[in-house]
């Protein structure tokens, strides 16, 4: 258990970037810049800001298999094993360094641990190395350390094991797009009935590391006059990366998992690459975390009709899908030509272990994005007020058109 107020050096590699503060539960209550600009946040973090980034950082509570090894290790929560794991991540090159102890980057970097131990070295019963401790998001996951290359496995172990499906699915569209958008490759294997594991090579190195969109917007004010989608694409051009590049992104992005029905895309699951040595941004971080799409989690013996498609919430820039379709540029920057078909699509699911009735769900309701995209890049508006007012919307379109005449 951490004392009543544990301090630690903030650190990126071997930079001393501030000091941090912990209490007894693991949760941050003072942050000391000492190299500020080499901070959280793309070096423009406060004590709130610090908070948040830990709180981030920290294992989900609704990771059950972590709560047992966080069980097993004495700690309280993911906030004191984060801690006690020295905030190591596979991702980036923050850590944080107990005062009392003199070690460097060298000594802690997880990449160093590749295929010893499985992976998990103790340094000592104060410390030890799980690269987990700071693994996000909802899924039961973990770094293999094993081989040469770190690999993240996830396990889907609900809704037949369909979100890990869903990440070999979205690989198999990007690859036939042949675009020079990256994304990430997932293979997928069945483990029973009822679940599922997927498995993805690392895309960060210790000279490439990841800031995620959220860090990106929140770390610079900008004008209230434009929306956070706009802020997100300003901020990277603004910061180095070109800006027709970021835009290209951001369009293949938004139009692919519109067409996958992705509805959780937060701002957590993308962002940008940066050299850890020059902090300079190198561009877009490739497409990952594509799970919680092609309604993984809804059942229905028909197709949802588009109007029911579009009232979905999702988790992104924007509550609901047609809303992010409207900030897309290149209409077609995805070739429609080339994506799966809705008979190709049932036969995935299908071959993946999806039982019929569900895999025909999924590839009706694809099917009724093809039709929506297809329309979309053929200039027509999709809307959900248009879908329960199309007389309406044909009206005021109209009216548009002969006011510009």
């Amino acid at each position: 258990m951490l004392s009543s107020n544990s301090v630690y050096e903030l650190m990126h590699k071997d930079k001393k970037v501030g000091l941090i503060n912990l209490d007894v539960t693991g949760n941050v209550v003072n942050y000391v810049p000492i190299n500020g600009e080499y901070s959280p946040f793309m070096g423009n973090a406060d004590l709130n800001k610090i908070k948040v980034w830990w709180s981030q950082r920290s294992v989900p509570g609704s990771r059950k298999i972590m709560e047992e090894v966080i069980k097993k290790a004495g700690c309280l929560n993911s906030s004191e094993y984060l801690a006690k794991n020295m905030a190591l991540s596979m991702t980036d090159a923050y850590w944080l360094c107990p005062i009392d102890i003199s070690i460097s980057w060298e000594d802690v970097k997880l990449r160093n641990q590749l295929g010893v131990n499985k992976g998990i070295l103790p340094y000592h019963n104060a410390t030890s190395y799980d690269p987990n401790a700071s693994l996000g998001g909802q899924m039961e996951k973990y770094w293999d350390l094993n081989g040469e290359i770190p690999v993240l496995v996830k396990t889907s172990l609900i809704h037949k094991g369909q979100q890990c499906v869903n990440e070999a699915f979205a690989t198999m569209l990007h690859q036939r797009q042949k675009s020079t958008i990256q994304y990430v490759k997932y293979s997928v294997d069945r483990l029973n009935d009822e679940q599922t594991q997927c498995f993805c090579d690392e895309f960060t190195s210790d000279s490439k590391e990841l800031i995620n969109a959220y860090e990106v917007v929140e770390s610079q004010k900008t004008s209230n006059s434009i929306s956070v989608y706009d802020s997100y694409i300003e901020i990277c051009a603004v910061n180095g990366i070109d800006r027709e590049i970021i835009q290209q992104f951001m369009d293949y992005q938004t139009l692919t998992d519109f067409i996958i029905s992705n509805d959780d895309e937060h701002l957590l699951n993308f962002g940008v690459l940066r050299d850890s040595e020059t902090f300079k941004l190198i561009g877009p971080a490739p497409i990952f975390d594509s799970g919680n799409s092609m309604f993984f989690s809804e059942y229905k013996d028909e197709a949802y009709t588009r109007t029911e498609i579009l009232e979905r919430t999702i988790t992104s820039f924007f509550k609901s899908e047609d809303k992010m379709l409207s900030k897309v540029k290149d209409k077609n920057i995805v070739k429609t030509d080339l994506l799966p078909t809705v008979d190709e699509t049932f036969e995935f699911y299908t071959d993946n272990g999806i039982p019929e009735q569900k895999a025909s769900f999924i590839a009706n309701c694809y099917g009724v994005k093809l039709e929506m995209v297809n329309e979309f890049q053929h200039g027509k508006k999709i809307s959900l007020y248009h879908e329960k007012h199309p007389a309406q919307e044909e009206k005021s379109n109209f009216a548009i058109k002969k006011t510009k005449r």
